[in-house]
């Protein structure tokens, strides 16, 4: 059988033509025909649990923007260092949508200011990371924002007295309604909100910690005790 009758058979019973074939007869693939498809990044995962677990994919927040800015609470400037303002999609969503609608509010005043999320990829975020260190913060669902000041300083207070309380109150009443799980405050400050998701405890005297919820049911390792910051 010759070979321009072999590939008219070949090509009518659907047969594939091997490459030797093809390119015998002069004609190559299609480009088209091998292009890969669109490559679509893996949504950010939060990890086991906010005080035991990871972050997979997640992404930095902006080191500032018209209606927040970053502060790196360990060194007392800004912006908050990259490495340590890493988060979910759906977290810094909450974030920048809180504080863009608390600057329309209120727009003579000072923006909001947003100190640690998480480490790139999550995990312990202890003391060695400066200042106090987290026990949380460490799959992505937890942010610390700054109390607003009574005298409009871009800057975390550095006693309870120089935190503008009504507007403090004002950010916790915002969280809450963006569905924070919990709303983490100062004792003593007088913030307060449904004791279900407000709660005061120590260490928070020139920050509020936000937690948003996970989207599935927190699975963490028996031995990592709960400590909710």
């Amino acid at each position: 059988m010759g070979r321009r009758l072999l590939l008219a058979v070949t090509a009518a019973l659907g047969l594939a033509v091997g490459p030797h074939v093809a390119a015998a007869g002069g004609q190559s693939p299609s480009p088209r025909a091998s292009a890969p498809g669109p490559v679509v990044a893996p949504a950010a995962q939060a990890v086991g649990a906010p005080w035991c677990g990871h972050l997979a994919g997640g992404s930095p927040l902006a080191a500032g923007s018209s209606y927040f800015f970053t502060w790196d609470l360990p060194l007392q400037s800004h912006p908050n260092p990259q490495w340590r303002r890493y988060g979910t999609s759906r977290l810094l969503s909450t974030l920048r949508r809180v504080t863009a609608a608390y600057h329309r509010a209120h727009p003579d005043r000072a923006r909001v200011g947003i100190a640690d999320l998480s480490l790139p990829h999550g995990g312990p975020f202890g003391t060695h990371y400066g200042g106090l260190g987290h026990a949380s913060h460490q799959n992505g669902l937890d942010a610390d924002v700054l109390y607003p000041r009574r005298d409009g300083r871009e800057e975390a207070a550095i006693v309870p007295s120089q935190v503008d309380r009504p507007a403090a109150q004002e950010l916790v009443d915002r969280f809450v309604a963006a569905g924070a799980q919990f709303v983490f405050v100062g004792q003593g400050l007088g913030l307060r909100g449904p004791r279900s998701i407000v709660q005061a405890i120590p260490h928070h005297l020139d920050h509020l910690h936000v937690r948003i919820p996970p989207l599935g049911p927190v699975r963490a390792p028996l031995h990592c005790p709960f400590q909710p910051d």
